[in-house]
C-alpha cells in the first residue's frame, strides 16, 4: 500500500498551500485591525488638534510649571521628587513622582520655556495611546475588533475627557491611567491565559503588578484598580473564587501603602493641600448627588466646567434628582442580573474606581470633577460594547441584520459627530487664560474661587483695577472664606492700596486668626507704611504658626537689616535657607550681607 505521505511529497501542494495561506490570512487580518485602529486614532487626534495650541493656564505655573525642581531637570531634581515621599516639596500635593518627572522631560525641550506645545503635546499622545489601550482591553474581553475600536472612539472624543487632555496640571491623570489601563489589559491577558492553562504566567502577572505601581506613583486615584481587576473576575472572566482572591495579595499591599503616603503627604502640605472627611451622615446623599451629577454629564456633557461644588443646602430640586437618578440606574443594574452580568458588572467598575473623588475623602473642596470620570468611564463602556457585540451576532445571517447594522453606523455617527462638536467648542475655551475664566465663570457666576483665579490673572496682566473687582466679588460670593479676604488684600497691595489693604486683611484675620499668610501680609503692608515693629510683630507671628516656611524668616531679616541689627539678620537669612534651600532671594539677600562687612 503507497504511503499516504507520497502523494504530497510527490506533487500534491494542498497542504503547503493551506500552510502558506494561513500566515497570510494572519497578517491581513492584523494589518486590517492597524488600520482600523489608525482610523479611530485619526479621528481623535484631528478632534484634539486645536489643544496643541492652546494657551491657557489653570493655576498650572502655581503647582507645576512654577516649580523650581521641575523646570530645572537634573538628576538632583529627580531625586527629589523621589525621596520626598511623605513631606513632596517640589509640587504641593499627594506623592505622585512619575507625574512630576513627566513634565520635567518635557522641559529638556528648550521650546518649554516659553511654549506650552511640549507639554500639549505629551498630554495628546497619552491620550491616544490610551484610546489604543481601550480597544484593546475590549477587544480582549469581547473578541470583536470593530466594535472595541468604534467604543473606544467615543472614549476617545467624550467631551468630559477634554479637562485631562487640555490641563496641564492634570498630567497625572492621563499619565496614570495610561499605566491603569495597561494594568487591566495584563491582567485580563493573565486571567484568561490561567483559565486556558490551568496555571498562571509569573511573566504577565508581574507585569501587571509593575503597571499597577506605576499608576500609584503617578496618581494616587487609581488605588481601586485592585478592586476592578475582582469587578472584571466577577464578569465577564467569570473566575471569582478564593484562588482568585489570593492573587490579589501583592496588589492589596501596594494599595495600602500607597493609599497611607497619599493622606500623610497631602495633609503635610500645610494651605496648599489638605484632606477632608465628609461626615458619615452626609455620606450617602454626597455619593447619590456625585453619581447622578457624573452620569448625567456622560449623556448630557452641557455646561461644563472645571469642578462641582456641593449645593448650599441638600433639600433642592438638583440634589434630589441627582440622587433619584443614581437609585434608578443602581436598581436597575441590579434587576439586570435576572438576565446578564453586564450591567452590574459595568456599574460596579464605574463606582468603585470613582470612588477616591466621591466625597468621602477629597483633597479640594469640590466633590466633582470631569477630570475624575477618565477611567471610571470605561467601566461604563463595557456593557455598552457587549450589548453591540450580543445584538450583531442575535441578528447575525438573517435579514434583519442589514437594517441592525444602519441603524447602529448612524446611531455611531450622530454620537461621534455630536462629541467632537461639543469637544471642540469646549476646547475652544482654552485658547488663552481669560477666556477660560470667563467661559467658566459664565457657567458658576457665584464660584469665589473662579473670580479669584480671574483676579489672579489680571494681576499678571497689571490691570490692577480689575483684579481688584474680581476679588472683591469673590468677597461678595463667600465673605466667610478666610481665602477670599486674604486675595483682597493680596490685591490692594499689589495696587500700592496700602491703607485698604490692612483693611481686607484685618477682616481675613478675623475670619482666619491662624492662618499664617494673613500675618505675612499684614507685616508687609505695614512694612510698606514705615510700621517697622508692627510688621516685625506679624512676621514673627507668621513664623510662629509656620514652622517649616522659610518666607516669613526672610521678612524678618530684612526687618532687622533695616534695623542695623545684621548679625540677627544674617541668622534669620540662614534660617529660611534651612527651611527652604532653593530660596535664591534669600541667598542673595545673605551674600549682599556677608559682603558689606
Amino acid at each position: 500500500m503507497r504511503d499516504p505521505l507520497e502523494k504530497t511529497q510527490a506533487g500534491d501542494d494542498t497542504p503547503k498551500r493551506i500552510a502558506s495561506a494561513a500566515p497570510h490570512s494572519a497578517l491581513k487580518g492584523t494589518a486590517a485591525s492597524l488600520v482600523t485602529l489608525a482610523t479611530v486614532l485619526g479621528f481623535v487626534l484631528v478632534a484634539y488638534w486645536p489643544a496643541l495650541s492652546a494657551r491657557a493656564l489653570y493655576m498650572d505655573d502655581k503647582f507645576y510649571l512654577g516649580s523650581h525642581v521641575i523646570r530645572h531637570p537634573s538628576w538632583s531634581s529627580v531625586e527629589t521628587i523621589f525621596t520626598e515621599v511623605l513631606t513632596p516639596s517640589a509640587v504641593s500635593g499627594y506623592y505622585h513622582p512619575f507625574s512630576l518627572l513627566s513634565l520635567m522631560l518635557n522641559f529638556l525641550e528648550p521650546a518649554a520655556s516659553s511654549s506650552l506645545l511640549p507639554f500639549h503635546r505629551t498630554a495628546v499622545i497619552l491620550h491616544l495611546l490610551n484610546v489604543a489601550l481601550v480597544a484593546v482591553l475590549l477587544r480582549l474581553l469581547f473578541k470583536n475588533w470593530p466594535t472595541a475600536c468604534f467604543t473606544a472612539l467615543l472614549y476617545g472624543l467624550h467631551p468630559l475627557n477634554a479637562d485631562s487632555v487640555l490641563w496641564i496640571a492634570e498630567r497625572k491623570t492621563v499619565l496614570s491611567t495610561c499605566f491603569a489601563l495597561g494594568s487591566l489589559v495584563g491582567y485580563v491577558s493573565y486571567a484568561q491565559h490561567a483559565t486556558r492553562a490551568g496555571h498562571g504566567n509569573w511573566k504577565r502577572y508581574g507585569a501587571c503588578l509593575i503597571l499597577y505601581a506605576g499608576a500609584l506613583l503617578s496618581k494616587p486615584t487609581t488605588l481601586p484598580v485592585v478592586a476592578i481587576f475582582l469587578v472584571l473576575d466577577y464578569w465577564p472572566l467569570n473566575r471569582l473564587n478564593r484562588q482568585t482572591l489570593w492573587e490579589k495579595v501583592p496588589f492589596l499591599v501596594l494599595c495600602g501603602v500607597s493609599a497611607a503616603v497619599a493622606i500623610i503627604s497631602q495633609a503635610r502640605t500645610a494651605n496648599d493641600g489638605f484632606v477632608q472627611f465628609m461626615p458619615l451622615s452626609h455620606v450617602p446623599l454626597v455619593i447619590g448627588y456625585c453619581i447622578g451629577l457624573y452620569l448625567s454629564k456622560v449623556v448630557w456633557p452641557a455646561g461644563l466646567v472645571s469642578d462641582y461644588y456641593l449645593p448650599p443646602t441638600f433639600a433642592n430640586a438638583e440634589v434630589f434628582g441627582a440622587v433619584a437618578g443614581a437609585v434608578i440606574v443602581v436598581a436597575a443594574a441590579v434587576l439586570s442580573t435576572r438576565w446578564t452580568r453586564a450591567w452590574l458588572a459595568g456599574s460596579l467598575f464605574f463606582v468603585v474606581a470613582i470612588v477616591p473623588t466621591l466625597g468621602i475623602f477629597r483633597y479640594t473642596s469640590s466633590v466633582a470633577a470631569n477630570r475624575s470620570m477618565y477611567l471610571p468611564m470605561v467601566g461604563l463602556l463595557l456593557p455598552i460594547n457587549w450589548e453591540m457585540n450580543r445584538l450583531l451576532s442575535a441578528v447575525s445571517g438573517t435579514l434583519n441584520a442589514y437594517r441592525l447594522r444602519a441603524l447602529l453606523a448612524g446611531l455611531g455617527a450622530t454620537l461621534v459627530v455630536g462629541s467632537t462638536v461639543i469637544l471642540r467648542d469646549y476646547e475652544s475655551h482654552w485658547s488663552d487664560t481669560l477666556t477660560l475664566l470667563r467661559y467658566y465663570l459664565s457657567q458658576a457666576p457665584h464660584d469665589w474661587k473662579l473670580h479669584t483665579r480671574m483676579g489672579d490673572e489680571w494681576i499678571r496682566l497689571g490691570e490692577y483695577p480689575s483684579a481688584i473687582d474680581e476679588f472683591r466679588a469673590a468677597v461678595h460670593s463667600d465673605p466667610t472664606v478666610t481665602e477670599t479676604h486674604l486675595n483682597l488684600g493680596r490685591g490692594l497691595f499689589t495696587a500700592g492700596e496700602y491703607a485698604q489693604a490692612k483693611e481686607a486683611l484685618a477682616e481675613a484675620l478675623v475670619t482666619g486668626p491662624g492662618d499664617w499668610r494673613g500675618h505675612l501680609l499684614m507685616g508687609m503692608t505695614l512694612d510698606r507704611q514705615k510700621d517697622l515693629e508692627g510688621a516685625l510683630a506679624e512676621f514673627q507671628t507668621a513664623s510662629r504658626l509656620a514652622p517649616s516656611r522659610g518666607l516669613p524668616h526672610y521678612h524678618i531679616a530684612n526687618v532687622l537689616k533695616r534695623q542695623g541689627k545684621r548679625d540677627e539678620a544674617t541668622q534669620e537669612y540662614r534660617e529660611s535657607l534651612r527651611l527652604e534651600p532653593q530660596f535664591t532671594d534669600a541667598r542673595k539677600a545673605l551674600d549682599s550681607l556677608n559682603l558689606g562687612r
